[in-house]
């Protein structure tokens, strides 16, 4: 079950400023693409995927190498 109320800490990392962040450094680190997609669950309302993998519907961004 989830609580009625999340902790502004839960909100931060769950947010989208997180999760472009995180993409960012991942495809520097990596050197391949990598996008933020959006996802139903309230924990986690986005994900960052590999590029190909993501849902083109469900892209929020895309961080390609070049």
């Amino acid at each position: 079950m989830l609580p009625d109320r999340l902790s502004p800490r839960r909100w931060q990392l769950c947010g989208r400023t997180n999760a472009d962040r995180l993409a960012q450094r991942t495809c520097e680190t990596a050197e391949i693409g990598f996008a933020v997609v959006r996802t139903q669950c309230r924990l986690q309302p986005y994900k960052v995927v590999r590029s190909e993998e993501g849902d083109p519907h469900d892209i929020e961004l895309e961080v390609v190498v070049l």
